[in-house]
């Protein structure tokens, strides 16, 4: 069956409206506003993202060539350039970024997001020295270590500090190894804490591909960018996790963006990208009627 809306639109179903107007009204994103609403900013900016637009006339020319499908996006027409320009200036990023935290708890709570993980071997080593762990904050073992396994001596002939630390978020101890043995093990796990960030925050970017100019000069539009590139890693990110045809994120970021207007069901296609879709909507039987001239019948379709 052809969905009566595009891949685009579903993607954009995953943000429910009424939970993006809470965050509207939460930062008074609208505030002043002139009929431009920051949900077509965010379709505009999202579409940016999807469909690698590398300037706003290339964003407002786009969905200037898709003004029919728009109302399936629940944006009335296009935005110009100069009014999407205004709005990433002077609308807060916040909202943007409150909306990928939002997004990111809904899929996590979904179990629909995540990498597929695979079992590892924490390394052969032997306890040298127990250190004492703080009273309170989230250290559990402060321990230093001497590495066991095959050739360790000649690759690592020194000891080592192993600090187990509490996740309390996702509910899981995380380990932590570093040859820096005079900071307290609550700084190592905080300085720990701080780098992962930024580590993730650059390799979803590298990964995403999706930052190679920016569409504004002002430091709100450079965010709101930065932040809609992160909602689109994360849509990618879910799709490529529920996905069964096996590729690779960058090929089904690719794929998508050839496909963002095609009316397909959107885990079908993800499932089978290359499949055809029906030429003709499942519909009402069509009918044929038969007319009586010079004795003859004709059969005509109703």
């Amino acid at each position: 069956m052809v969905k009566a809306a595009s891949l685009f639109s579903q993607l954009l179903a995953h943000f429910p409206r009424m939970e993006f107007a809470r965050l509207v009204v939460k930062h008074r994103a609208e505030r002043a506003a002139k009929g431009f609403t920051c949900w077509t900013q965010f379709v505009a900016m999202l579409f940016c993202q999807m469909a690698r637009a590398d300037s706003l006339r290339e964003i407002c020319h786009g969905l200037s060539s898709c003004l029919g499908k728009l109302v399936h996006l629940g944006v009335g027409e296009a935005p110009n350039k100069s009014t999407l320009g205004y709005a990433n200036k002077h609308r807060p990023a916040a909202l943007y970024e409150d909306l990928f935290w939002t997004a990111l708890e809904r899929f996590r709570g979904q179990g629909a997001l995540g990498a597929r993980r695979h079992k590892l071997e924490n390394a052969n080593y032997r306890v040298v020295k127990r250190r004492k762990v703080p009273r309170r904050g989230n250290v559990l073992r402060d321990e230093i270590i001497r590495l066991t396994g095959v050739g360790a001596a000649e690759k690592c002939p020194y000891d080592l500090r192993r600090i187990v630390v509490w996740d309390e978020r996702n509910q899981r101890e995380i380990v932590l190894l570093t040859n820096h043995l005079e900071f307290g093990a609550t700084m190592i796990a905080a300085i720990y804490k701080d780098r992962w960030q930024i580590e993730l925050f650059f390799k979803a970017l590298k990964q995403n591909r999706k930052i190679k100019t920016f569409v504004g000069t002002s430091e709100n539009a450079l965010r709101i960018q930065i932040w809609t590139a992160l909602i689109a890693l994360l849509l990618l990110k879910w799709l490529h996790h529920l996905s069964k045809a096996g590729w690779s994120l960058s090929n089904l970021a690719a794929m998508l963006r050839l496909n963002l207007f095609t009316y397909r069901d959107l885990i079908e296609w993800i499932h089978n990208p290359f499949g055809s879709p029906p030429i003709v909507p499942d519909g009402p039987e069509q009918l044929l009627f038969s007319f009586a001239d010079s004795g003859q019948p004709n059969s005509v379709r109703g």
